[in-house]
């Protein structure tokens, strides 16, 4: 079978695709994600065939006539499209082939979605809206990753990821969690005046892929990827900025929103942990990728 994938040029989104361009792939179909030309070298990192588009939005595949010109030329069984990339629904109109939308952590389903299947990798009691959607579940990818050397050491106290864009957010958080009986790992630039506390691992490369199952607890400025990734990892998580999928995390118990002042119970809370727990039981419960391509093809 042929499968052509419509991304926006978001790395977030075309990772959220890509586990399921995996499974049909290693079902045997043959698959190709189509984006702009500036984004085919991220699409040729998830080692799938890429197809360049004509230039255009690169936040959203609205409209691509090269889109619609290519499936006539290929002739595909299903188009797969990212709730940003429409284009891929009018493709698979054009072509007379199966509409499908993959939803993510940033979308809502929508009722008046024109797709034939819809796809949320966002587990049911983090969802809103009112879209009739089909759950898979969510399978983390980053991209690319090379496990760091010092990773490879065990940890001598309890590990938390760190991972914030927001530079004026690590004084007042190092200022919390100094003295706290965990270990604080991040990759980042530590603005000039900050005092990096003794529990505080300053690292080269702290990829979440491969640091996430070492680790006990998250904090991010709500980053959803991230946030839905520590989800289906089971970790307690804190985020220090708002995120829609932060604050369903939080609603469900399996995490925190505010100031860093939160980040000192982050790793005692026995019920934020078994909420957490709770949440990745849900989340691995949920029809596989793999799955989903059986479905289809039936």
């Amino acid at each position: 079978m042929r499968v052509l994938m419509a991304a926006p040029s978001s790395p977030a989104r075309l990772h959220n695709l890509a586990p399921f361009a995996w499974a049909l792939r290693t079902a045997g179909h043959e698959v190709k994600i189509a984006g702009r030309p500036s984004f085919a070298e991220e699409i040729l990192r998830t080692s799938a065939v890429a197809v360049e588009l004509e230039d255009g939005d690169e936040t959203a595949l609205a409209e691509s006539a090269a889109l619609t010109e290519f499936a006539e030329l290929w002739r595909p069984q299903v188009v797969v499209s990212d709730a940003l990339a429409p284009a891929g629904t009018a493709a698979a109109r054009a072509v007379g082939a199966v509409a499908v939308r993959v939803l993510g952590a940033l979308d809502e389903p929508d009722a008046a979605d024109p797709a034939d299947v819809t796809l949320d990798t966002v587990p049911p009691s983090l969802r809103t809206g009112s879209g009739a959607v089909r759950a898979m579940r969510h399978v983390p990818y980053f991209g690319p990753v090379v496990v760091p050397n010092w990773l490879r050491r065990k940890a001598r106290r309890s590990r938390v990821l760190l991972h914030l864009t927001d530079e004026t957010l690590f004084g007042p958080l190092f200022d919390v969690v100094a003295g706290e009986d965990f270990e604080l790992v991040c990759a980042a630039r530590i603005p000039s005046g900050v005092t990096l506390p003794a529990n505080v691992r300053l690292v080269d490369s702290a990829p979440p892929a491969a640091l996430l199952s070492t680790c006990v607890a998250v904090i991010h400025d709500g980053d959803a990827a991230l946030a839905l990734a520590a989800a289906a990892h089971g970790l307690p998580q804190l985020s220090l900025a708002a995120s829609a999928i932060a604050e369903r995390i939080a609603a469900a118990g399996a995490g925190k929103t505010g100031s860093g002042e939160e980040a000192r119970a982050l790793t005692a809370d026995a019920e934020l942990d078994r909420a957490a727990k709770a949440l990745r039981e849900e989340i691995a419960a949920l029809p596989a990728p793999r799955t989903i391509v059986d479905e289809l093809i039936r």
